[in-house]
Parts: C-alpha cells; sequence; structure tokens
C-alpha cells in the first residue's frame, strides 16, 4: 500500500498535535481543574487563589471561591475538554480548556475573574480590556493580581502563622 502525499502529512500533523483530555472534570480553583486523574493549568490566565479577597464597594469578597464558582457554572453539565499548550516549571500541564463550545480561559477573564497572565502570553489582553471597560468582577473593585498575592503572601507568612496579609490594591 503506498500513502498518497496529502494524507501522509496529515497524519504527521495528527501525531505532532497536542493530546486532548476528556473526562469527569473537577474544578480544583479559578484556573486549574482536574480531567480523571490529569490536572490541567489555564494557559495565558491568573485567577485569585482560593483564600485570596478582594473588596468591591468597601466590603470584603471572597474572589478566589467566586472564581471557583464561576468555573463551575460555565461548565455546567457540558463535555470539558483540553489541549495542551506547554508545561510549566513545576511540570504542570498548561492547557486551553473547552466546556462545549466555550473556551474556558478566555471567559474567566472576560467575566473578571481571572487577570490576562501576560508575563507568558498575550493572548487574553483583550478579553482583560473588555472586562475592566465593563467593570466586571474584580474589576468592579480592588483586587491584589494572584500572582502578586502570592509573592507578598510568601513574604509575609511563616508556615506557623497562618495570617493572611491583607488586601492591597493594584
Amino acid at each position: 500500500m503506498r500513502w498518497h502525499p496529502i494524507l501522509w502529512h496529515l497524519f504527521l500533523l495528527f501525531l505532532a498535535a497536542p493530546a486532548m483530555a476528556a473526562g469527569p472534570v473537577k474544578v480544583v480553583d479559578g484556573d486549574t481543574l482536574q480531567i480523571g486523574t490529569v490536572t490541567y493549568r489555564f494557559y495565558g490566565i491568573d485567577a485569585p487563589e482560593k483564600d485570596q479577597i478582594c473588596r468591591k464597594n468597601g466590603v470584603d469578597w471572597l474572589c478566589g471561591q467566586e472564581a471557583a464558582a464561576y468555573l463551575r457554572r460555565l461548565i455546567g453539565n457540558r463535555q470539558v475538554r483540553c489541549r495542551e499548550k506547554d508545561r510549566d516549571r513545576y511540570g504542570r500541564i498548561v492547557a486551553i480548556c473547552w466546556a462545549g463550545r466555550i473556551e474556558l480561559n478566555r471567559e474567566m477573564v472576560r467575566a473578571g475573574l481571572a487577570w490576562a497572565y501576560t508575563d507568558y502570553a498575550r493572548d487574553y489582553e483583550d478579553a482583560e480590556r473588555e472586562a475592566q471597560i465593563g467593570g466586571r468582577g474584580f474589576w468592579a473593585g480592588e483586587a491584589q493580581p494572584a500572582w502578586e498575592w502570592r509573592r507578598q503572601r510568601r513574604r509575609h507568612i511563616g508556615p506557623q502563622t497562618g495570617q493572611n496579609p491583607g488586601l492591597t490594591a493594584p
């Protein structure tokens, strides 16, 4: 049997394409999913940490918990699939994920419940501008970007204290 050149090229493209995953999904936080036994960190975005507190109308708001809850609502009963883009420095899979036709990475940023993580990708800057202009999510109040919050927490919290370093506006 002889392969037609076009079929051969399609076969090679198929082999080179990043793997797609599908299956039962668990929301870990606003930018991380577990599908089966595999954990996916969303490519190009950073959501508030689970215990991160933001502020709206002068009132503390559990924005990290809200981000995870919103992601659960976006997924609903839809089939979720993820396409690996990269691995982070810890070896975790960094991916773009969809629930049906909804790109979850983009929708989290568009809702103002994740930041475009421009240190690693610029794909979601337009969605972030849209959220800012619309005053959605944490753009309706005060929030410290998750990467700054984590850095501050590492500096100020020892393993024995457990104290929250507090909220500071960006």
